[in-house]
This record gives structure tokens, C-alpha cells and sequence, in this order.
């Protein structure tokens, strides 16, 4: 692995993003590559942009990442209500999760989160907790997705069976902007279009998150393009 980022970096290539769906799912694998990075002295931004499990990372390894040049951390906590965690199967908690975040903080690295809406029999008050919980960690960026039954996936499976499917265009499956693919448990489509929408809004439009983004994006030098991006985003 560290071999063809070596040679990647020698071709010209100033940052490297890991696409694995869990980089660190060998915790051990991961502590190893970042040793060998650190060993090569290999210097370059990194971040593992597939996502990682909030109960496959500790301390020591996020120290080592971060050191080795990953600066941003993505987990995949899905929801804020233990109970919806649980009927997906997800096989975590919310304390695993505010420890994995807290962890990564105290290593230097920034925190994306993920969340996704419309999870198998979510209500408005499971959603209503993960913007609470989103809240409540306070990482530096925040996802809010629409759930999407997948064929092949236990979720798509079980929809099918109680004809809940509504569309078989696949172009209707699409992460960015779904259409009304399916009839969810407790909430209408437009429903769950409206509280992804709120969620980011309340997230992001918070008058601390704006003046800590400000300060950020100076810091670093991105503020008009972040300017440009906050200016461009339908928020209602």
C-alpha cells in the first residue's frame, strides 16, 4: 500500500484519499501503514474518505494517522436514536460514536459525520435526535443522507415483499438527489425530503458553527471558496 502511494506521490500527486469502506476494520493493517508512511518520511494529506466504523478506531491509532498526515476523520453513525441503530443492525452506540469523535479532536483531526434519513422505521423524533446528537458532537462538517434500498440489501428484500418498492428506474437511486423510490414505515416522501433539508439547515446555520467555519476557512485559506459554496446552497 505504501508502495503505490510512494509511487503516486513521485508522478506528481500532492494528496491521496483511501477509497476502502473500512480502512480501519484491521486496526492493526492500518496502525502498520501509517508506521511504514512515518518510517519512508513520506509527507503528504491524507484522509480515509470511504468512512470509518466508530468502534474500529482508538486513541493510539488516531495519533499515528494523524501524524502520518491524515488530517479528517469521516464516521458513519447513521442515526442519533439508539433504538433506529439497533433495527439496522448497525452494531454500535452512541457513546462508541461521541468517543470516536472526541478521540479525533483531541488528536488534531478534523470530524465529518454522517446521518442518513429515512432509515427503516424511523419517526419524526428519532430524526429530530440525530440532529440533536449531530449537534451534540459538533464536528466540523455534517452529511445528511436519504436512505436508499439498494437491490441485493435486507432493506430492499424486505420492501419488496410488502410492495413498498415504487420505482424500478435506477437512475431514481441516485446519493445525491433520489426521487420517491419507495413508501417508508412512518413518513411520506416529502417528509423525509423536508427533514434532510432541516437538518442540514440547523446544523450548519447555527451562529457558533458560521463564526467557527469563518475562523477556519481563514485560517487555511479557503474562505471565498466557501463564501461561494455557502452562497450557492439551496438552504430553503
Amino acid at each position: 500500500v505504501v508502495d503505490e502511494m510512494e509511487y503516486l506521490l513521485k508522478l506528481g500527486f500532492n494528496e491521496i484519499h483511501i477509497i476502502d469502506d473500512v480502512f480501519t476494520a484491521d486496526m492493526q493493517r492500518a496502525y502498520k501503514i501509517c508506521e511504514e508512511i512515518l518510517r519512508r518520511r513520506l509527507k503528504f494529506p491524507w484522509y480515509p474518505r470511504g468512512g470509518l466504523r466508530v468502534d474500529r478506531v482508538n486513541r493510539e491509532l488516531l495519533d499515528i494517522m494523524k501524524r502520518a498526515g491524515c488530517y479528517r476523520i469521516p464516521f458513519g453513525i447513521e442515526s442519533g436514536s439508539q433504538r433506529v441503530i439497533d433495527v439496522i443492525k448497525k452494531g454500535i452506540t452512541l457513546q462508541q460514536a461521541e468517543d470516536a469523535v472526541k478521540f479525533s479532536k483531541e488528536a488534531g483531526l478534523e470530524v465529518e459525520c454522517y446521518f442518513m434519513i429515512g432509515l427503516p422505521t424511523e419517526t419524526k423524533e428519532d430524526i429530530l435526535k440525530s440532529i440533536n446528537f449531530a449537534k451534540k458532537l459538533d464536528p466540523d462538517y455534517v452529511k445528511f443522507a436519504i436512505t436508499l434500498p439498494f437491490p441485493g440489501t435486507e432493506m430492499f428484500d424486505e420492501m419488496m415483499e410488502s410492495n413498498r418498492i415504487k420505482s424500478f428506474h435506477w437512475q431514481d437511486y441516485n446519493f445525491a438527489a433520489p426521487r420517491n423510490v419507495y413508501e417508508h414505515d412512518n413518513l411520506s416522501w416529502d417528509q423525509i425530503e423536508y427533514f434532510c433539508a432541516k437538518c442540514h439547515r440547523d446544523f450548519y446555520l447555527r451562529p457558533t458553527y458560521i463564526m467557527k467555519s469563518i475562523y477556519r476557512s481563514i485560517k487555511n485559506g479557503q474562505f471565498m471558496a466557501h463564501l461561494e459554496a455557502f452562497l450557492k446552497t439551496e438552504w430553503f
